[in-house]
């Protein structure tokens, strides 16, 4: 179920698999249609050293500039979902994210996030994220971007394709963890597909020692 839209012109969902068994339709177009989940967060350690830290009392306990500005890059003009606590998580002058598709799931079905849409399951936001907008309106749906938080992750994780974390090297409050990234690259189920460079933030008082991007991909 789906409610309160800035949206204009937009087909109605319709009940379907949401990418869960396919990641290809057949649109009448020359070429299917492709379409990649992709998991995005940073993560850092708790004070007792468990990793996969990425947020405390709804919020997250850092503020990295240059995490941020990836986070951007990647996800600006492609649709985003993300649970209610995480919408409301964002700055109100930063909500709707701008230049996106912003859907929120929500398990109350009178919830309101001006400017995005809200169902009530993954699934109607995964349908919802790739049903092209007429006329069209510039997004790219062959990326849907999951941007959390924890719950979402873990419900997602199954249909994702890839996975873009932040490593932080800090230590921090927390009380939300990510998925267990590296057990499933220990059972192979995931691997490493590009580690970057350790790098230095430029703000000395941002509480990061340093950071990298790390992309995972889904092997089976």
């Amino acid at each position: 179920m789906e409610h309160d839209s800035s949206r204009s012109g937009y087909h109605e969902p319709e009940p379907g698999t949401a990418g869960l068994e396919v990641t290809e339709e057949d649109w009448g177009d020359d070429f299917p249609k492709t379409f990649s989940v992709n998991l995005i967060w940073a993560e850092a350690r708790d004070k007792e050293g468990r990793a996969g830290a990425i947020g405390l009392k709804g919020g997250m306990p850092w503020h990295l500039s240059e995490d941020m500005k990836h986070f951007k890059e990647l996800t600006v003009s492609h649709p985003v979902i993300m649970g209610r606590k995480t919408w409301e998580s964002l700055d109100m002058k930063y909500r709707p994210l701008p230049n996106r598709d912003n859907i929120v799931v929500s398990h109350d079905p009178m919830y309101r996030a001006p400017g995005a849409t809200v169902v009530t399951s993954l699934e109607d936001a995964l349908d919802l994220a790739r049903q092209e907008a007429i006329p069209d309106d510039g997004l790219d749906r062959s990326e849907i971007w999951i941007i959390g938080g924890a719950q979402l992750f873990a419900e997602a994780l199954p249909f994702a394709d890839k996975a873009y974390v932040t490593m932080l090297a800090a230590n921090v409050e927390a009380d939300t963890y990510a998925p267990d990234m590296h057990a499933l690259v220990e059972s192979g189920l995931w691997q490493e597909s590009e580690v970057g460079a350790w790098h230095t933030p430029a703000n000395p008082k941002s509480g990061i020692d340093s950071y990298r991007f790390v992309l995972l991909t889904k092997t089976k």
